[in-house]
């Protein structure tokens, strides 16, 4: 047992602070365990001392700890006292001004400064130069708190848009941001992330399109209007040819948002009821009978997916397809519907029967 270990049970934030650069893994450990205690036990004034020094700590200069600060203080400090809150966001942004984009740390930064600005929100507002800050750490982190407010971060909703076009770690985060927000101003979100959809690729493809679902299915339950967008199902058919099941599934799934679809449309979708992903096949087939286009082979697939043979795969991705459109839509699978969930077993059975009980 290693000089430090032996030394007993950590007491003092003094002592924790000293453990956390420890060479030992298990006194680091300890460290971390009774500094959360400390944090979350004893009298209200102990506990705003030991976040205190912590946060003293953390915006030191210097500081070769700052990583398991954070951990210890995303998870165990709630809520934040009043009086820290200023020296929480100095601390944080002190620390995400050194921080590599790519750190994992950079989650739980971002989650301290949530946790402030949610019992604090002024602080929002005292941070808006942050979205411009030179590091691209403190951008990202910047995009992240202000999904996460909820309502709250409505303000900070024109300065995430303008993250969009930011370096990729930024517009990443921003993206996620936006799956939360985007229904709080939909004539304004839809065509800025459309657009993303137009001109970008990989993973900023990718959330750009979630977030795009996101929102018109926020639209669909809440029964509002989704916001005119004349190119929609052009620059949607760019995504069915994309490398990346994961990205045609979403193209193939916000096509059937689209309304009556063209003949273009309507071929293209067709073909991928072959898609070597049964998800993106799925997903086509569900398009198609949701738009009111011809849906006879759309059909015979899912009820091939569906079927007591198929294996779990296929029918968990006919299942998940079928659930996430609207039942309203559905009610040209209804027969077919019926028919599978006679011989179905299982889940599969279950989803069926629940799903045929929504069909209008």
């Amino acid at each position: 047992m290693s000089s430090e270990r032996s030394k007993g049970r950590v007491r003092t934030v003094e002592e924790g602070l000293g453990r956390l650069s420890s060479r030992d893994a298990g006194s680091r450990e300890e460290a971390v365990s009774a500094l959360e205690e400390l944090l979350v036990s004893g009298t209200p004034e102990s506990r705003e001392q030991t976040a205190r020094a912590l946060l003293e700590e953390l915006g030191r200069p210097g500081t070769a700890v700052a990583e398991p600060l954070l951990f210890v203080l995303q998870r165990d400090w709630w809520p934040p006292q009043a009086g820290l809150t200023g020296l929480a966001v100095q601390s944080v942004l002190a620390v995400l001004a050194r921080m590599d984009a790519e750190s994992p740390a950079l989650e739980n930064a971002a989650t301290v400064l949530t946790m402030v600005c949610r019992v604090d929100p002024p602080q929002l507002t005292a941070l808006d130069g942050m979205f411009q800050h030179p590091s691209v750490a403190v951008r990202s982190a910047m995009a992240r708190i202000v999904g996460r407010l909820g309502t709250a971060g409505a303000s900070g909703l024109p300065r995430l848009l303008e993250l969009l076009e930011d370096e990729e770690p930024v517009a990443l985060s921003a993206l996620e941001s936006l799956a939360a927000l985007a229904h709080l101003a939909p004539t304004l979100t839809a065509p800025r992330l459309l657009g993303q959809v137009r001109t970008s690729d990989g993973a900023r493809l990718y959330l750009a399109l979630v977030s795009l679902r996101g929102l018109l299915e926020e639209l669909y339950l809440e029964d509002e209007p989704a916001p005119s967008l004349p190119d929609q199902e052009s620059v949607l058919l760019r995504t069915l040819t994309a490398p990346e099941a994961p990205i045609r599934q979403e193209g193939a799934t916000l096509l059937g948002f689209s309304g009556p679809l063209s003949p273009a449309a309507v071929a293209a979708l067709r073909e991928h009821l072959r898609d070597e992903s049964p998800h993106v096949a799925a997903r086509s087939a569900v398009a198609l009978v949701r738009s009111g286009a011809p849906a006879a082979e759309a059909l015979f697939l899912l009820k091939g997916q569906l079927g007591p043979a198929a294996s779990r795969e296929l029918q968990e991705a006919a299942v998940a397809a079928l659930m996430d459109a609207g039942p309203d839509q559905l009610g040209r699978a209804r027969g077919m519907l019926e028919t599978v969930a006679r011989d179905a077993v299982g889940l599969t059975r279950e989803a069926l029967f629940e799903l045929l009980g929504q069909l209008p």
